[in-house]
């Protein structure tokens, strides 16, 4: 495989920042491999890959910007936001087109944006969610629509393990799987699992996803944490601030490079979080005790919590109802995987599409 000298774009849903730091691992091993890296994105997702990458070139890149409701009525938010999503679909379809005109680039790489391909140009698409959950009978709709999409590409990139039995999503992703899908393992920005050593605080919260939930959860477990009196500290998910807080007995972080992210869960304890995908996989390789707090109206995240409860013993609890003593949360690990096998992986996959 050659992929040295080839330009490959790049380009992560803004759908919280989970797609942005999922896809770190993969740049680092095209890199690795001499590709000359396009990332498209929005000063948010930049923000974060600036202090993590180098040598690759930004891009301004329209979003989705999509919103969650700040209570109830999930269903009919999304839905009514569709014809946005078509509008940005079509938007990013014709933004890909000009750059390619001007850069001529050898391959696209989408992580769950839908209009990133070229009909001439090897192009990928990036999901766990094979099979998307969603209440009964949209669920099927989805579904097709989803397969629709994926058609589009020359291959679909699943982040999981291929074995059933040893996956991180579950049945989110290994339904109805083609031939034009590849397993590539699962994705994290590390390596190793946290030292655990001169515990600092009993819990550190990770906060993340779209607005307004994020707002609202970390208020919420802000005063949860106040209430408990406990030392803990909270990660906001905010690349463009940078001024660390403390507000009596917690610790506000509005961003962390990995490597600090890493430091701060070598002195934290336990960790609560929605139970978003690339957590699970970031923590499945940190190795620290974890409780739930999923999204409300993300089936996904509400699947994985269940999935995770059922299997490992990992608590979890909607965000209304997060009114139980601190004491009581049920915290656990999840299973231990790794990613050192992605570049042979990336290799032998793009062999056969890179010529």
């Amino acid at each position: 495989m050659n992929v040295f000298g080839k330009k490959i774009f790049i380009s992560p849903l803004d759908w919280g920042l989970g797609h942005t730091t999922r896809c770190i691992p993969i740049i680092r091993v095209l890199q690795e491999l001499g590709g000359e890296i396009y990332i498209g994105a929005n000063k948010t997702q930049q923000s974060l890959l600036k202090r993590e990458l180098s040598n690759v070139k930004y891009i301004d890149f329209v979003g989705y910007n999509i919103s969650y409701p700040s209570k109830s009525g999930m269903v009919f938010k999304m839905a009514v936001q569709i014809p946005k999503i078509l509008i940005k679909i079509k938007e990013e379809k014709t933004q890909l087109k000009k750059l390619n005109q001007k850069y001529n680039f050898d391959l696209i790489i989408s992580d769950n944006r839908f209009g990133l391909y070229l009909d001439k140009t090897p192009s990928i698409y990036i999901t766990h969610q094979i099979n998307i959950q969603a209440p009964l009978g949209i669920d099927k709709v989805l579904h097709q629509l989803h397969k629709q999409f994926i058609a589009n590409y020359t291959q679909c990139w699943i982040p999981d393990n291929e074995n059933k039995t040893e996956s991180l999503a579950g049945q989110l992703s290994h339904d109805n799987i083609k031939e034009n899908y590849q397993y590539i393992g699962p994705l994290s920005r590390f390596n190793t699992p946290c030292l655990s050593s001169n515990i600092e605080y009993e819990y550190l919260a990770i906060v993340s996803g779209p607005e307004p939930q994020r707002s609202i959860f970390k208020e919420q477990i802000s005063n949860f944490f106040q209430e408990s009196g406990k030392k803990a500290a909270i990660l906001g998910g905010e690349p463009l601030e940078n001024r660390n807080t403390s507000d009596a007995n917690v610790d506000y972080y509005p961003h962390l490079t990995s490597e600090q992210f890493y430091n701060l869960l070598n002195v934290s304890k336990q960790v609560i979080c929605r139970p978003g995908y690339s957590s699970i996989m970031d923590l499945s390789v940190l190795q620290k005790p974890v409780y739930f707090i999923p999204t409300p109206g993300q089936t996904e995240q509400e699947y994985l919590a269940k999935y995770y409860n059922k299997k490992y013993n990992i608590g979890f609890s909607s965000q209304k109802k997060l009114h139980s003593k601190i004491d009581t949360l049920k915290f656990n690990l999840l299973p231990f995987t790794t990613n050192v096998t992605l570049t042979k992986r990336l290799k032998t996959i793009l062999d056969d599409i890179i010529v």
